[in-house]
């Protein structure tokens, strides 16, 4: 069971990775052809295609997810159909909308006319991204999972090519950006939905639009939510500090979007299918087990990535300025991005208590927290924000993220009490905090190098803390017995290749 979820977390993990990559390995294009408003234009127009698309499928994917395994063979097409029915009358509706107040809407956002074209780019770019959505649905749906991530590398191939040809060769700016976007879904829809079409039947079904949108649309108030704690800061910004200071903020969260892309949506892809499987077949003392060591695994893993993150940024962005001649403004980004890192940290921990709030069956207690924590996010931003800039954006990230922990694991532990080891968690995070004052404070002269030494210095205290006072010696003896079966297979491998 084990070897299937890291079979299946290492193959979604390499799918979201294709799918939310885009923007990193386009860094360096975007630090050199963009000035910080620019790059701030375009987070500004994506934030808000983020906020459409939360009311316009109306949670209709979490119904069909939630419906499509007692549907029947035949029926599973009807119901497919009717969901992807729905994503073309919303996303239609939102292009007409985009289209006919594309001046006013630049107005109301930027306070100039200037930007009306691109808010038409991206009416369209988001009716094909919603639209563009059922299939990868589908794709999961039927699990699928080595097609999933088949096209999703070919999306971002196509777009990063012709991001790089738009925006660095023709000088398309801002327009280019969304102009490649419209071609890469228009290309990768073309070859997706001939292979999909017999999972699906186009015909609306009154009764299963009426199931979707029942158990679909409490989970627009909770998707309002995340947004409001994710990205919501965005227009607080750009109206106290300007779409410069957007920019750089921006970047510093892109830097931190990378512990979610590599980690949080990965294990959440995989976490609920493995843990409710060993769950029906334990006891509910070896699956609180399972939580109290999954736990202390997730911060561990969690540690080691906010690590390199939060270290590796400021001599990165001083390489990127010195190859490819950035704006030396985006150097303010570098010491956002530990407290920006923190807050996915700190959501991914928060897992093990929303699956003790399942296994409750309460999990309207884990929404309940993060709407607690939206508002709190909220309120605080527009006290910090006109005051710090970025500064209090990101600290009102961190005392919402912070707020959700306290919130979740104390509901949880009335409705499904867990025996934590809250002793080994805080040292984990004691030795985090001692692992990452060491590899702030290196700085050599050349980037790589010191790139090298704070990442080296940093990992390895962490390392050997965690190796000596954290895992228990069966725990190590497993490790090695992994890291002894991983080479065998390496060498075999290595072997049959000569």
């Amino acid at each position: 069971m084990i070897r299937d979820a890291l079979k299946q977390f290492f193959v979604y993990g390499a799918g979201s990775i294709a799918q939310n990559a885009l923007s990193l390995f386009l860094l360096p294009l975007f630090l050199r052809f963009f000035d910080p408003s620019q790059y701030g234009v375009i987070s500004l127009l994506v934030v808000t295609s983020s906020l459409l698309a939360t009311f316009a499928n109306l949670g209709i994917g979490t119904g069909l997810f939630r419906l499509y395994y007692e549907a029947e063979i035949g029926e599973r097409k009807k119901l497919v159909g009717t969901a992807w029915l729905w994503y073309l009358f919303t996303g239609t509706l939102i292009l007409v909308i985009l289209s006919t107040q594309a001046h006013n809407l630049s107005q109301l956002l930027f306070h100039v006319e200037d930007y009306a074209y691109a808010v038409r780019l991206l009416g369209v770019f988001f009716f094909l991204s919603l639209v563009g959505d059922m299939p990868f649905n589908i794709l999961r749906l039927e699990t699928r999972a080595g097609y999933y991530v088949g096209f999703s590398l070919l999306r971002f191939l196509i777009d990063f090519g012709l991001k790089f040809f738009f925006i660095a060769s023709l000088g398309r700016g801002i327009n280019g950006y969304f102009e490649s976007s419209i071609l890469a879904y228009i290309f990768i829809l073309c070859l997706m939905v001939p292979f999909i079409l017999k999972y699906t039947a186009f015909s609306l079904n009154t009764s299963y639009l009426r199931q979707l949108l029942r158990l679909g649309f409490p989970f627009v108030f909770s998707g309002f939510a995340v947004w409001i704690l994710t990205v919501s800061d965005r227009y607080i910004l750009n109206q106290f500090k300007g779409a410069a200071e957007v920019g750089i903020y921006s970047l510093g969260y892109s830097f931190a979007n990378i512990f979610t892309v590599l980690l949080t949506t990965p294990s959440a892809l995989f976490w609920h299918p493995f843990f409710f499987a060993h769950a029906a077949v334990r006891s509910d003392e070896d699956t609180k087990r399972l939580l109290n060591k999954s736990l202390i695994y997730f911060l561990l893993a969690g540690g080691v990535l906010f690590l390199l993150i939060s270290l590796g940024v400021g001599d990165l962005l001083r390489a990127l300025t010195f190859l490819f001649s950035a704006n030396p403004q985006y150097h303010q980004a570098t010491p956002l991005v530990p407290l920006l890192t923190l807050g996915p940290l700190l959501y991914l921990v928060s897992r093990q208590a929303g699956s003790a709030m399942l296994m409750a069956k309460k999990p309207e207690y884990g929404a309940i927290a993060v709407a607690i924590a939206a508002a709190v996010n909220l309120g605080l931003n527009f006290v910090l924000i006109p005051r710090y800039g970025a500064w209090g954006a990101a600290v009102a990230a961190v005392i919402a993220y912070a707020l959700i922990d306290l919130l979740s694991y104390w509901w949880a532990q009335r409705l499904w009490h867990v025996e934590y080891d809250w002793k080994g968690l805080v040292r984990v995070l004691l030795f985090m905090a001692i692992a990452f004052t060491i590899g702030w404070y290196i700085r050599l002269e050349y980037s790589w190098a010191s790139l090298i030494s704070r990442l080296v210095a940093a990992l390895g205290v962490f390392g050997l803390l965690s190796w000596f006072f954290i895992l228990t010696r069966d725990e190590r003896n497993m490790f090695r017995a992994y890291l002894a079966d991983a080479r065998g297979r390496a060498a075999k491998m290595l072997r049959r290749s000569s």
